[in-house]
């Protein structure tokens, strides 16, 4: 492939110039001057193929990769297979591509059995109105409006803005280096070197550079200063560079307005480039309201259907590391890529209703390398009813890690933040479904919930009709109404059921050829019966009577993890005891009979309170390594953490009362849950320790049969 790279150098501004602006692209990567300013950093080289499009070659510690060809429309599918073919044949590789634009993945249409393109998020550039942003006007930007008068009024007669010259070279680098020497070691750091470089030789060669300076005076000293250019088939500008004196409030406000009213009157769109991954930087630019983002792709050729190398991920965008988060709104939508990776068993019709329905009310922890998304977990909100009360939890779903990336530590990293947030959030337990109960069993996470399987009897199967549940609210109300019955009469615990409930469940039925019946005798409601599958039908729900039913098996189906020992133990109470009706009349005290009425005796003796001093060692989380002091009544129960630590009762740090059993977070959910008995959790306790444990009322079943 005859294709000659060199540097960029001041002289091919002019061969360069024309190739910006010839296909639709909203990114900064738009502009030549982004170019320009990272050439060191990425070692960027280019060629121009055939007079038609400008093709890049760049690298990042001895790794080469490209960016997506500029050229016209109609010419970038031969320009991507010139660039494709050169790292092919003359350097041997296959084909990476960084931050490519939406606009070029949308025209290029790649066959997913050939690349892999997946979405940047931390890459992504922030959009925003122009007018919008130069007029500061409306509720949502008020703030910022504040901020600019603010400033305006402090330093009224004292400040001044203008455009920048190359007379101003020598203020700006001034500004730049104590800017520099405020800033606190961090991560990006070395970037800045770079970055600084650039904006020098931008300085150096202002006469040359396609671009707009601006800069904000303070008594004659310079305070801040931004760089520009525009996009004129996207009508819009797009800022690079803009650093101002943090000490100085409002001066940022001012300094965007300004140059956005001097430079860019007419630009539409302000590209104000990406956060990086960095929280403090993407809450700075959602304040001011951004009315949308340029998206950007890294694209692997695939070779042999699989990756050619595993570096990729890892290109450093401007600021490198991994990152967790938690993504909202549609920015949840990035994640289906790692989700059909990882579970390839799941139709594509099952996948469009998770990502349509679940994941529209649900939370995505996910863990980011470079922008990248390579481990995630679902979170999905699931209110329980036990004893009369609802409890939130959160259900983990689609636990995943990219193929490639596994074995590297990544879910460590994510339930160690996601257990972390639940126990900060006051969350009593998170569950889970597992594939594999090993992976979560050093998370502290244990089995509560086994799943029952059934079939009708013969004598049932020639008597009983079915009919489908509709989703007409008579149906929902009726199917609902039978699953809190049915479920309300084997487990104090369980999912609720309304029919907001029962429509999700049908439409995920739906999703692989299913149905939600009900099963009737006569016209009378005698069970629920879902199976879907496409080629092999499966089982998805069966309710019935026992009365119909035979019982041919269970296997255990949901594991659970304390999350706030507090919350958790909050929800229980004690044993209610058996009354002798005469002796407590006899005593004094009274009683309600059948019909209601009152009986009483000549006073009234409280019940007494049951108190256990309860150690919790959790090696996960240390937020829970208390002794609780843990008081409780037939009503429920309180509890107070007794050594000393935070939420402590009176008594502040005084010396530790000794528990009367120290437990682990697999322990603790066994227990509580009712799955196995204290005898056989703590063979060595003592009878008195029995004897305390056996007046707590644990939970008389679990049932937790949910799929996502």
């Amino acid at each position: 492939m005859d294709l000659t790279f060199k540097p960029i150098e001041i002289q091919d501004i002019p061969k360069l110039e024309p190739f910006y602006g010839l296909r639709p692209n909203r990114t900064c990567d738009s502009i030549f001057l982004e170019s320009y300013i990272w050439k060191e950093y990425y070692n960027v080289q280019f060629a121009i193929w055939e007079n038609k499009a400008l093709l890049w070659l760049m690298e990042m510690d001895g790794r080469k990769f490209s960016a997506m060809p500029l050229c016209r429309p109609e010419d970038l599918k031969d320009a991507f297979d010139a660039i494709e073919r050169y790292f092919n044949e003359n350097l041997g590789f296959p084909l990476v591509i960084n931050l490519a634009d939406a606009e070029a993945i949308e025209l290029l249409d790649l066959p997913a059995e050939k690349y892999l393109v997946e979405e940047q998020l931390d890459s992504r550039d922030y959009l925003y109105d122009g007018q919008a942003m130069r007029t500061l006007a409306g509720k949502k930007l008020h703030k910022k409006k504040n901020r600019l008068n603010a400033f305006m009024r402090n330093y009224e007669g004292r400040f001044e803005y203008r455009r920048l010259t190359c007379g101003d070279g020598e203020a700006v680098w001034n500004f730049l280096e104590k800017w520099r020497r405020d800033r606190e070691e961090g991560s990006t750091e070395d970037h800045l070197d770079y970055e600084a470089r650039g904006i020098c030789d931008i300085l150096r060669n202002c006469g040359e550079i396609p671009c707009s300076m601006g800069g904000v005076f303070i008594d004659g000293e310079l305070e801040a200063f931004t760089i520009g250019g525009y996009n004129e088939s996207e009508k819009m500008a797009v800022i690079p560079v803009e650093k101002a004196n943090p000490e100085i409030d409002g001066i940022y406000q001012y300094i965007n307005q300004q140059f956005l009213l001097d430079a860019f009157p007419e630009a539409e769109l302000v590209n104000r480039e990406d956060d990086m991954g960095l929280e403090g930087l993407r809450q700075a630019k959602l304040s001011y309201n951004p009315c949308g983002y340029a998206r950007k792709f890294l694209v692997q050729q695939l070779v042999d259907g699989q990756k050619g190398y595993h570096w990729a991920e890892r290109i450093e965008n401007t600021a490198a590391g991994p990152a967790l988060d938690y993504l909202e709104g549609d920015d949840r939508q990035v994640t289906r890529q790692l989700y059909e990776a990882c579970f390839p068993e799941d139709s594509a019709a099952f996948t469009d209703y998770y990502y349509k329905e679940k994941v529209e009310d649900n939370r995505v922890l996910v863990k980011k390398d470079n922008g990248l998304v390579v481990s995630m977990t679902h979170l999905n909100p699931y209110p329980m009813e036990f004893r009369g009360q609802e409890i939130a939890t959160d259900y983990l779903a689609a636990v995943s890690t990219a193929p490639d990336r596994q074995r590297e530590g990544h879910y460590r990293d994510l339930f160690d933040r996601l257990l972390a947030d639940q126990q900060a959030e006051g969350r009593p337990f998170t569950w889970l479904v597992p594939v594999n109960p090993e992976v979560y069993k050093p998370f502290g996470f244990t089995f509560v919930s086994d799943v029952d399987s059934y079939r009708l009897t013969k004598e049932a199967e020639q008597t009983l009709t079915r009919r489908v549940c509709t989703e007409e609210k008579e149906d929902l109300t009726a199917a609902a109404a039978y699953m809190e019955r049915w479920l309300g009469n084997r487990a104090e615990l369980h999912t609720r059921r309304t029919r907001a409930y029962v429509k999700r469940f049908i439409h995920e039925m739906a999703s692989e050829d299913g149905t939600l019946e009900f099963i009737l005798d006569g016209e009378e409601i005698v069970g629920l019966y879902a199976e879907w599958g496409f080629d092999v039908r499966e089982v998805r729900l069966f309710y019935a009577e026992d009365r119909y039913v035979e019982k041919t098996g269970e296997k255990p189906w949901a594991m659970a993890r304390v999350c706030d020992v507090k919350a958790l133990l909050s929800l229980f109470r004690k044993k209610p005891e058996e009354r002798d009706v005469l002796a407590e009349l006899a005593a004094g005290g009274a009683y309600e009979d059948a019909d209601g009425d009152i009986w009483d005796g000549d006073e009234t003796e409280s019940a007494e309170k049951l108190s256990i001093r309860i150690r919790v060692e959790d090696p996960i989380l240390s937020a829970n390594c208390h002794t609780y002091e843990w008081i409780l009544d037939e009503e429920g129960s309180e509890v107070q953490i007794a050594d000393g630590g935070e939420n402590a009762g009176e008594g502040g740090a005084g010396a530790v009362p000794e528990p009367d059993i120290t437990v682990t977070p697999e322990e603790l959910v066994r227990w509580l849950f009712g799955k196995d008995s204290m005898y056989h959790i703590w063979p060595e306790a003592g009878v008195m320790t029995f004897t305390l444990l056996n007046q707590v009322d644990v939970i008389k079943g679990v049932y937790l049969d949910e799929l996502v």
